[in-house]
């Protein structure tokens, strides 16, 4: 290829895609119609290829433009990060962060986090996405999230992603003080209990589902959820049975409530950081990455 495209060319083609469209497109970029298209007839000249296809049904994406639109976007957002990332180191005070972790991050470490971060960076955004590991990929790949923390186990696709082990967590069996089972001391006496557990098959949860000896059947199918208020909800107010990390024995100061069982059979849960290997961290994303590590470390998980 004698010449690489120009910026302008590639936002152009995400546009077009976007729309649908190159009238739409020259509308969003209020251009006209034939200024976009003659910068696509440039793009296409310029890379020896097709990339759209104009028929009956409308615009539709050729193979190699399939093929260019993943690379375009990625090369987008990333010009889009090291822009902000300059921006982030000649104001220092500024940025922007955007991470995903479960509940036991937002009930423990991130308020004691969040202040000594914006300590440093008063003018900072937080984007806070809470739900397990497997719904937050999605949004670590496709460059949402800067990072996400949870429990990576067995099935998870981490080819592209950094995984750097974080901390380790105890878990185990929480119910309402005065449950019928809250004196229970073996798995073999909840076989009949019944379950609120979070939505997810990976991770730790799925270990669970794979460890010898932990029942979960019992004589009704789990009840599931991403939501921590929802599921501690039906734990307080009726006989539901969850599994939580120690450390979350005691959410929102509620102390006399819950329990937890003494069953001391559960395995840990073996927290790691992930982020892209092809993306660098900001600035701001690897200050606020050194800050988790150094709260990880200290807070006491048992």
């Amino acid at each position: 290829m004698r010449y690489l495209p120009k910026l302008q060319q590639l936002k152009v083609f995400q546009q077009v895609i976007r729309s649908g469209s190159i009238r739409g497109a020259a509308r969003a970029m209020n251009q006209s119609q034939p200024a976009v298209s003659r910068t696509l007839r440039e793009l296409e000249q310029t890379l020896d290829t097709k990339l759209i296809v104009r028929g009956h049904q409308g615009m539709t994406l050729t193979e190699t433009g399939r093929a260019f639109a993943q690379r375009m976007q990625f090369i987008l957002e990333e010009l889009e990060r090291a822009a902000e990332e300059i921006q982030q180191i000649n104001q220092y005070s500024q940025g922007s962060v955007a991470i995903g972790f479960s509940s036991l991050l937002a009930l423990t470490v991130f308020p004691a986090l969040n202040e000594e971060f914006k300590t440093q960076f008063p003018q900072s955004k937080l984007l806070i996405k809470e739900g397990q590991l497997s719904v937050l990929l999605p949004a670590l790949r496709e460059g949402k999230l800067d990072f996400a923390v949870g429990t990576a186990g067995p099935g998870f696709p981490l080819e592209d992603l950094v995984r750097e082990p974080l901390f380790t967590a105890p878990f185990g069996i929480i119910a309402r003080r005065g449950h019928p089972l809250a004196n229970a001391t073996r798995l073999e006496e909840l076989q009949d209990a019944r379950w609120v557990l979070p939505e997810t098959d990976m991770g730790y949860y799925q270990q669970l589902q794979l460890a010898g000896g932990f029942y979960l059947a019992g004589s009704e199918t789990p009840v599931r959820t991403d939501s921590v208020v929802c599921g501690l909800n039906m734990v307080l107010q009726s006989d539901y049975l969850t599994v939580l990390a120690r450390a979350m024995r005691a959410p929102f100061g509620l102390h006399e409530p819950l329990c937890l069982l003494n069953i001391d059979t559960l395995p840990q849960a073996e927290y790691c950081v992930l982020y892209s290997q092809k993306s660098p961290l900001t600035f701001a994303a690897r200050r606020f990455l050194d800050l988790l590590r150094h709260q990880c470390q200290s807070y006491d998980w048992s």
